[in-house]
């Protein structure tokens, strides 16, 4: 039996790193919209209404953050996964991702196996 379908928003400025990440979790049956930036994430979100938001969290400014905070105020999409991911693995950046509204924290690099398990709800 295959894994239950899933859909994402992935954004992500770094196009290899969104190449390769997207690939991954396409060859595990995900279907990826993938964009630059948050701001296209969003409307993303409300045009695809996927399962699951995948965002990278970029120094100095972690505008992903705001992002996060903006999608669970809209009530379209409260139902998303949202799950930030990083190179910048601070406890400070942790809990202010998990405080932003984001339900999983992940550090790149991070094997795409462990990416999916973070994408998908706890059943």
């Amino acid at each position: 039996m295959g894994s239950p379908h899933l859909s994402i928003v992935y954004a992500d400025v770094n196009v290899r790193v969104r190449e390769a990440v997207s690939s991954a979790l396409v060859e595990r049956g995900v279907d990826v919209r993938a964009c630059t930036t948050d701001a296209q994430a969003i409307a993303l979100c409300r045009e695809a209404l996927p399962d699951a938001v995948l965002l990278d969290l970029r120094a100095p400014a972690f505008e992903g953050l705001e992002t996060a905070r903006a999608l669970r105020r809209d009530p379209e999409l409260t139902h998303l996964r949202l799950v930030a991911m990083t190179g910048s693995g601070t406890w400070e950046l942790r809990t202010r991702a998990l405080e932003a509204g984001f339900d999983e924290f992940v550090i790149k690099p991070v094997p795409a196996e462990s990416l999916l398990r973070a994408l998908k709800p706890a059943v």
